[in-house]
């Protein structure tokens, strides 16, 4: 955005929609004794010597006040199945603790049950922030679970998976003890390929069809026609390999290059088609070991990887 154009408070709020936060509810004691909680996923860390984390309420909050005022305040981390909590103290109402579990602090403040983590606080420090008040808290004692946190990004409740990069994190014992092949993602897509190629290969040699040829007449299979770039593509094949194979099909009468358009022969789509059944056939076959579900995933993954990758 440049200076010249008018600040859209709208677009401000999808912009930082895109940082995944926490959601908590930070509950405190009310000006009458009673208790106040609030809905808020502003809060976050300050110090760790000592710990200090903040968290802020709108000025415009019924219970501002009451938080002003509070010498001691609790920030409850929802867990990932607790979004109707989150709905119920975003909501106004005359007493948010009706039929809620709970407990009580040493110091009296309501700590939510289920949660993530809880911290207790002590009010520190209180700034203004624009049109909020920013709360900063000293922490007197916290608790924390292994219960997945709730999120909050571009304006939907998520939940939390590891990235890919963190899988040492999930993998087993014995994973770890695998070496870098055994474990790394080309590695294991290479042996996967030519590991089903090789059922095929006898199959070839009956036809006296080579490898890379099947692989050119497989990649035009099923299509109008493939350019010299999306052979390469499609065959995983470059330079001479790839130029030798086209050469000896269209010698063969196996495929025809019309315009720059590499396309099969009636010759070649009898030739390839029996092909096509076994290969689908050996698929099958390796499919078996996994469940319908996993055999999709697995496809549509490997797909969007290439997608991604090109």
């Amino acid at each position: 955005m440049s200076s010249a154009e008018p600040f859209d408070a709208f677009k401000f709020r999808n912009a930082l929609g895109n940082f995944a936060t926490g959601v908590t509810v930070v509950t405190a004691k009310d000006t009458n004794n009673g208790y106040v909680g609030t809905t808020a996923s502003s809060f976050n860390s300050v110090s760790m010597d000592p710990p200090l984390i903040l968290w802020s309420i709108d000025k415009g909050a019924r219970a501002l006040e009451s938080y002003e005022q509070a010498e001691h305040f609790v920030v409850n981390v929802l867990a990932a199945d607790q979004v109707s909590v989150s709905n119920h103290f975003a909501r106004q109402q005359d007493d948010k603790f009706k039929d809620m579990d709970y407990s009580l602090s040493e110091v009296g403040v309501p700590v939510l049950s289920g949660c993530s983590a809880v911290f207790e606080c002590k009010t520190a420090f209180q700034y203004e922030g624009g049109d909020h008040i920013i709360i900063v808290g000293e922490v007197l004692n916290f608790k924390t679970t292994d219960r997945n946190a709730l999120l909050f990004h571009n304006g939907a409740y998520a939940v939390s998976e590891y990235h890919p990069v963190s899988s040492d994190r999930m993998i087993s014992e014995e994973q770890k003890d695998e070496s870098f092949a055994e474990n790394y993602l080309p590695s294991l897509i290479g042996r996967s390929f030519y590991q089903l190629l090789a059922k095929l290969l006898p199959f070839l040699e009956r036809q006296g069809i080579e490898e890379n040829e099947y692989r050119v007449l497989a990649s035009i299979a099923g299509s109008p026609g493939r350019t010299p770039e999306e052979l390469q593509n499609y065959t995983v094949l470059q330079g001479a390999q790839l130029d030798k194979a086209v050469t000896a099909l269209l010698e063969r009468g196996l495929i025809a290059d019309k315009d720059s358009l590499i396309m099969l022969t009636e010759k070649g789509q009898e030739t390839i088609d029996p092909l096509i059944r076994l290969a689908k056939s050996n698929e099958a076959d390796t499919l078996g070991h996994f469940n319908v579900e996993e055999a999709l995933l697995l496809k549509s993954y490997l797909k969007r990887m290439v997608n991604w990758l090109s």
